[in-house]
């Protein structure tokens, strides 16, 4: 059974492995040079990727199991595609989730409204950052039609429909590189649900995270528009599908929503830190509540506990900039 259980690890949102990625997953690595010599996974860069045959025969071992996966693609970078799959392994194995459930998704297709042109969600010129989007009417328009501090109904979801159509709301698309969410004491809560809760937010503290190839080059218009989808995401979350229970969960408790940037080394770490922190609390205002994080591949890789919480975990391995 290994060589199957290791070809079904190339799902359509993991298509790349390496040895080391697949012996991090607990499976054994030498099973890809018995997948390559069937013809079905083909060496790239460092690791593999399947073949046509291979695609076909997961398939088949997917039905065979009752998995409803399809095979992955050949992803275009596969550098960036090993960093994320990496971070999904190692924030899998860095925490316990105590007396809980956790999920973590690769590139998880998230979406949030409205998309506002760049000259509405943000100025920045000779230094000075602000951030615009709030007061813009569109926005102030879904506030009034969707009060924060109501209860969550079936029918806020036709309502949404119809605002959309009726002032012709654009769409945009919002795909951070990792999604955890972590639901601890999970026996309080799993009868708990609510009808609008579109992307399985509710009751969970939530890490996004965006990981930087190239940390040096990111300006700080690349950080404003990482926040600005992150703070859209959020508040179409607080204002329609969790109302009263986004930040604060069913059972009265606080939940957490943070984002982190990573970067491969302590040292760029340093340097971007002292590049975000004059601006990070700015930077995080209208995701607020929120807190800003750097976090290293470095680091990660050198941790070798597990942590009885990722409140403990995140608090080991990065670093808040907005504390």
């Amino acid at each position: 059974m290994s060589k199957e259980k290791v070809l079904l690890l190339f799902d359509k949102n993991r298509p790349f492995w390496t040895k080391k990625l697949v012996a991090l997953a607990g499976e054994s690595p030498e099973e890809l040079d018995v997948l390559e010599s069937l013809g079905l996974v083909a060496p790239r860069g460092d690791g593999f990727v399947l073949t046509e045959k291979g695609k076909e025969q997961f398939r088949r071992w997917a039905a065979e199991s009752w998995l409803e996966e399809e095979p992955g693609e050949e992803p275009e970078d596969i550098v960036l595609e090993e960093r994320r799959l990496e971070l999904a392994l190692r924030f899998d194995l860095g925490f316990k989730g105590f007396k809980g459930h956790k999920q973590i998704f690769i590139r998880p297709k998230l979406s949030f409204f409205p998309n506002l042109p760049k000259d509405r969600i943000y100025s920045y010129t000779a230094g000075n950052f602000k951030w615009l989007f709030m007061n813009d009417p569109l926005i102030r328009n879904m506030q009034d039609l969707f009060p924060r501090d109501r209860k969550p109904k079936a029918e806020d979801l036709k309502t949404l429909e119809k605002w959309i159509a009726e002032r012709k709301v654009s769409v945009g698309e919002f795909v951070p590189d990792l999604l955890c969410l972590n639901q601890c004491d999970y026996e309080y809560y799993w009868r708990d649900n609510v009808p609008t809760d579109r992307w399985g937010l509710l009751n969970k503290d939530r890490i996004f995270i965006r990981y930087l190839a190239q940390p040096e080059s990111a300006t700080i218009e690349d950080f404003a528009e990482d926040i600005a989808q992150y703070a859209l995401f959020l508040l179409d979350n607080r204002l329609v599908y969790l109302p009263s229970c986004f930040d604060i969960d069913t059972q009265q408790q606080s939940t957490f929503t943070w984002w982190i940037w990573c970067v491969d080394t302590v040292s760029q770490a340093k340097e971007l830190s002292r590049k975000l922190k004059p601006l990070a609390n700015i930077l995080a205002a209208p995701a607020s509540p929120t807190d800003l994080w750097l976090l290293t591949m470095e680091t990660l890789r050198a941790y070798d506990k597990k942590a009885e919480s990722f409140y403990e975990f995140v608090d080991e391995v990065a670093r808040c900039i907005t504390r």
